[in-house]
């Protein structure tokens, strides 16, 4: 009986790796706004702490710098926020070196897609050529 075990054991595959942020600080900008509580509780869920700015659209712009300072990962629904804030958040991640990844969607679906990429890249590669330039294209 044990070889029928190991060979179905062998047949399933592995679970994916849990992403954890390890305490850091994830600062989402733009997305929907009614989403706000679901990224809130994926990164919650992830151990990380949560920061938002919904890119321009009501919160005043010049509060994104300092939040942008004070976040290790940022995920930015590019399709969602201000020309103006666009540019901020990729130059300033850019010379800061913040790990950024620009979504296309809003969703949650493409807000998970962003972080799990982010994880990716923190685990495979961190390099200076890789920051602040990451850019997710869904077909949402």
């Amino acid at each position: 009986m044990r070889p029928a075990t190991s060979a179905r054991a062998a047949a399933t595959p592995p679970a994916p790796a849990a992403v954890s942020l390890a305490d850091r600080c994830v600062l989402c900008v733009g997305g929907l706004t009614g989403a706000r509580n679901h990224y809130r509780a994926e990164i919650e869920t992830r151990d990380g702490r949560f920061l938002h700015h919904d890119g321009g659209r009501e919160d005043n712009l010049h509060r994104l710098t300092p939040m942008l300072a004070a976040a290790d990962i940022v995920i930015c629904a590019s399709g969602n926020i201000s020309h103006n804030a666009y540019h901020l958040v990729k130059s300033t991640c850019k010379k800061l070196g913040k790990p950024c990844v620009l979504v296309k969607g809003t969703g949650i679906a493409s807000f998970l897609d962003g972080l799990g990429h982010l994880a990716q890249q923190d685990n495979v590669h961190s390099g200076p050529s890789a920051r602040g330039d990451r850019v997710i294209r869904r077909n949402r």
